[in-house]
């Protein structure tokens, strides 16, 4: 069975780890500015991702968070309506482009490894994200059979597990992300328009914390 570690060094040349970042987030206002132990949120995800051994970036239209950000791992873009937008703006060399949130202050390597392992086994889709089995009422639900995910709501329907804010993209789905069509409009959430495609849904461990509302931020010390 390949370990961790065979996990982290196979296909670096066609993986990459994007972080998409705004400052004008709606909730919680420049958010990835917030420090967290003396350090901005943005920059505490950066670099536990960038420690996984992968070419990874922060993709922004903010010259303050480029700033906290080493030159070379910036990527910049105009403004988007959400991370998958935004990302869709880049000319990516890569085959997989795996968007990791900004705002996931405890992001490690055990929760992303199951989805490396479905890329690195050859498991054909268009897009995979991941969740937790079961979830709390005001947490975004992905209703999936199967390993396949239908759709996703933050409304309280009683049923769904917990949608975690990590994608993998095959590099052609950016490309066409602006022409797909969102069956759950009223839901407002970016992944539902990416639902018509192959979409996985892969189980993993996270209990960490989000910061997505002023109670996570107390929540954490800061």
């Amino acid at each position: 069975m390949m370990t961790l570690i065979d996990v982290a060094v196979v296909d670096r040349d066609k993986i990459c780890f994007a972080i998409p970042a705004r400052l004008d987030s709606t909730r919680v206002p420049r958010k990835m500015l917030m420090e967290f132990d003396g350090k901005p949120l943005i920059r505490h995800v950066f670099d536990e991702v960038s420690s996984w051994g992968y070419d990874t970036y922060v993709v922004t239209d903010s010259k303050e968070i480029a700033e906290v950000i080493p030159g070379s791992n910036v990527l910049a873009t105009g403004r988007a309506s959400n991370g998958t937008h935004r990302l869709s703006q880049i000319d990516w060399q890569y085959d997989y482009i795996i968007n990791v949130q900004g705002d996931m202050l405890d992001i490690d390597f055990n929760t992303v490894e199951p989805l490396l392992k479905h890329i690195i086994y050859g498991i054909d889709f268009d897009v995979a994200t991941l969740y937790t089995k079961g979830a709390k009422s005001d947490d975004v639900k992905v209703i999936h059979t199967n390993g396949n995910a239908h759709w996703f709501t933050r409304s309280d329907i009683g049923y769904g597990d917990r949608h975690l804010g990590v994608y993998a993209y095959r590099d052609y789905v950016l490309d066409v992300y602006q022409d797909l069509s969102d069956a759950y409009p009223q839901e407002d959430l970016e992944q539902n328009r990416l639902a018509v495609l192959d979409f996985h849904a892969i189980e993993t461990t996270y209990n960490g914390t989000e910061i997505n509302t002023e109670t996570d931020i107390n929540s954490r010390a800061m």
